[in-house]
């Protein structure tokens, strides 16, 4: 099982970062590996909420899923992702408020499919996941600070 924790500070109030983290329309303006968003009713921050995400790997759309497990608004979310083959990961995020913005914390387990040859998988893949991983936390990070509300 492979694991990646990141953190980062965001220039943004806490509820405008949850509430980004939440949309399923922005989905796929931050994640990297995510291409559409489909079937998912309404928002993605109550327990049970789950969506259809489409990812792009090796030039070939894929179907995932990704269900809500934990929703603690606006400091802490858990997911329970599910992709093709039988890989499976868990995401632990948390949220707190500093420096008038959020820091931001992302806790990722995955298990990658291919049996006996996980290990060789884990090797091959796990310098790729958490380059996506930070890819797509700069570029959460630049959606959240360049959307902020006009205070009025």
């Amino acid at each position: 099982m492979g694991h990646v924790r990141l953190s980062e500070h965001i220039d943004a109030p806490i509820d405008h970062v949850w509430d980004i983290n939440a949309s399923c329309e922005r989905l796929p303006e931050w994640n990297v590996n995510i291409v559409e968003v489909k079937d998912c009713q309404g928002r993605l921050d109550r327990v049970g909420a789950r969506a259809t995400t489409v990812v792009r790997v090796f030039g070939r759309r894929i179907d995932g899923s990704q269900e809500t497990m934990k929703a603690d608004k606006p400091h802490a979310f858990a997911l329970k992702l599910v992709g093709a083959g039988g890989a499976k990961a868990t995401v632990n995020g948390t949220y707190k408020e500093a420096g008038g913005g959020t820091d931001a914390s992302i806790d990722l387990e995955y298990e990658l499919p291919m049996g006996l040859f996980a290990g060789v998988a884990e090797r091959l893949l796990g310098g790729s996941i958490e380059r996506d991983l930070r890819h797509s936390m700069e570029n959460f990070k630049a959606l959240c600070e360049s959307t902020i509300p006009a205070r009025v």
